[in-house]
C-alpha cells in the first residue's frame, strides 16, 4: 500500500516571542513648582508615559511628537516613539527613530529595537548587525543573544545559534524561551537526549504556562516512537491553553501512529472546531479515515484541505491514493501529476507504480 503523507506542525519560538515594549520611565520635570504651568518636552514625554501604560498607542504618539519637537534631541522620546511605530507595524518609521536616537548616543536598547524592526523587514543581515551592536554595549543583554541565536537558526547555523543561547541562559538562568529554542536547535542537529533535556528544562521553569514547550517535547517523543508520552505532553500542551488547535492537530497524529483512529478523527475534528480552514488537519483527518478503510470519507476531507490551500500538494496526493483504493484510476492519475507540478516528489514514482 503507498504511503500517505502525514503533515506534522512543528512550534518553534524564534521570532515570535513578545514584543520590546516602549521604555516607559519618566524623567523629571519641574512641574511640581509653584509656578503657572507650561507645556515642555519633559511634561509632554510623561504624559505619553502614562498612556503607553493605559495601553493608548496613537495619543502616546502624539505626546512623543510634540515632546520631540520641543526637544528634537530628547533621545528618550525618539526611542519610545520608535518602539511605539514597531507595536504598530510602521518598522520604517521606527527605523528612522532609532537612526535619529543612536546618532545622539549609542545605546544598547536603540541598537537591540531597531534589529527588530529590521527583521520584521526580513532584513536579516541588517538584524544581526544591530544585535550584535547591542551586545557590544551590553554584554549581559540577554534578549539580544537571544534573538541573534533565532536569526542564526533561521539561517541554519545551528551552533551559532546554540551558543547564543546559552550566553543568554547564562545571563537570564530562567529564560524559557532560550532553553525551548535551543532544544530546536540540538533537534535539527540530531542531539535527542540534548533538546529532550531542554524542552524539559523550559517546563520545569513554569509548567502552567509554557504551551508551546509541551507541544515541542510531544513532537520529540512522537519522533522517538515514544507514542503514550507525545499524546500525555499534547494533553499537557492542550490543558494550558485549551484553544491550541495545533496541539490538538499534533496528538491526533499520535494516536494515529498509536492505532487510535477514532481518537485521531476526534482531535483533528477539534482542532478544525477552533480553526475551520485548519488544512492540516483536514488531511490529517483525512488520513485517519483512509487508515479506517473510509475511503470516500476521506475524499471528501481532502477534497476540504485543497478548497482551503489550493497548492497543497500532499492533499493531491493523499487524495490520489484514495481515488486509486476505489478503482478510480483516472481521477487517481489526474492527482498524482498534479501533485507532481506541485513539487511532491514522490507523485512521481506512483504514477510509475500506475504504468506497470
Amino acid at each position: 500500500m503507498k504511503k500517505l503523507i502525514i503533515l506534522l506542525l512543528f512550534i518553534g519560538t524564534a521570532g515570535f516571542a513578545a514584543a520590546q515594549k516602549p521604555v516607559v520611565s519618566k524623567v523629571s520635570t519641574q512641574a511640581d513648582r509653584p509656578t503657572k504651568t507650561r507645556e515642555t518636552a519633559e511634561s509632554c514625554y510623561n504624559e505619553a508615559v502614562t498612556l503607553l501604560e493605559e495601553g493608548n498607542f496613537e495619543e502616546a504618539m502624539s505626546k512623543l511628537t510634540r515632546a520631540i519637537s520641543l526637544k528634537p534631541k530628547f533621545e528618550q522620546a525618539l526611542i519610545n516613539r520608535a518602539a511605539v511605530k514597531s507595536e504598530m507595524r510602521d518598522y520604517t518609521g521606527a527605523i528612522e527613530d532609532f537612526d535619529a536616537a543612536l546618532k545622539i548616543k549609542p545605546s544598547a536598547g536603540a541598537y537591540f529595537g531597531r534589529g527588530k524592526a529590521r527583521y520584521a523587514l526580513n532584513d536579516k543581515d541588517g538584524a544581526l548587525e544591530d544585535y550584535t551592536a547591542a551586545i557590544e554595549q551590553d554584554d549581559q543583554f540577554a534578549q539580544a543573544y537571544y534573538y541573534r541565536g533565532g536569526v542564526y537558526f533561521e539561517q541554519y547555523d545551528m551552533q551559532k545559534a546554540i551558543e547564543d543561547y546559552n550566553r543568554a541562559i547564562i545571563c537570564k538562568p530562567d529564560y524559557i524561551y532560550a532553553f525551548n529554542d535551543r532544544a530546536n536547535a540540538y533537534k535539527v542537529l540530531g542531539d535527542m537526549d540534548a533538546a529532550l533535556e531542554d524542552y524539559s528544562k523550559a517546563i520545569a521553569l513554569d509548567e502552567n504556562s509554557i504551551d508551546f514547550a509541551f507541544n515541542n517535547r510531544g513532537n520529540l517523543q512522537r519522533n522517538l516512537g515514544n507514542y503514550v508520552q507525545a499524546i500525555e505532553d499534547y494533553t499537557a500542551a492542550i490543558k494550558v491553553n485549551p484553544d491550541y488547535y495545533q496541539a490538538y492537530n499534533n496528538r491526533g497524529l499520535a494516536k494515529i501512529d498509536a492505532g487510535n483512529y477514532n481518537g485521531a478523527i476526534d482531535d483533528f475534528t477539534e482542532a478544525l472546531r477552533i480553526k475551520a480552514d485548519y488544512h492540516f488537519a483536514l488531511n490529517n483527518r483525512g488520513n485517519a479515515k483512509f487508515k479506517m478503510q473510509e475511503y470516500k470519507s476521506a475524499i471528501e476531507d481532502y477534497n476540504a484541505a485543497i478548497s482551503v490551500f489550493s497548492d497543497y500538494g500532499y492533499a493531491f496526493l493523499n487524495r490520489g491514493v484514495a481515488k486509486e483504493m476505489l478503482r478510480d484510476m483516472n481521477g487517481a492519475k489526474a492527482d498524482y501529476q498534479h501533485a507532481k507540478s506541485l513539487g511532491v516528489e514522490m507523485a512521481d514514482n506512483y504514477l510509475k507504480e500506475m504504468s506497470y
